[in-house]
């Protein structure tokens, strides 16, 4: 026993615990569904407030969409928890969402 090699003690969160699935879970959902939601409002605010013809705010909106949703996606995962997560998240969409409210329909 004297020569044997002893298991290092581990460190960090336990992968097995409900506590750290929920964390991945949380953080899972809100960098996916959350990320679409809020490209989705993101693209419906811009093209519809920015002063352009109709085609052309939708494929400027459109294509700056596709880079907020990754955008979200990593910012879901880099928050110090997986409520700041969600949370920022709902609040970023209700925000976009009231602007698309406000904005109104197409022209």
């Amino acid at each position: 026993m004297h020569g044997a090699a002893q298991a290092a003690p581990r460190r960090g969160p336990d992968r097995r615990s409900w506590r750290y699935r929920g964390n991945v879970a949380a953080r899972t959902l809100a960098g996916t569904i959350g990320a679409y939601a809020i490209a989705a409002l993101f693209g419906a605010a811009l093209a519809r407030t920015l002063p352009l013809e109709r085609l052309d705010a939708t494929v400027v909106a459109t294509l700056l969409a596709f880079l907020v949703a990754p955008a979200v996606t990593v910012w879901a995962y880099l928050a110090r928890g997986p409520g700041r997560a969600v949370v920022g998240v709902i609040g970023l969409a209700a925000l976009l969402a009231a602007i698309v409210w406000y904005a109104g329909p197409p022209a």
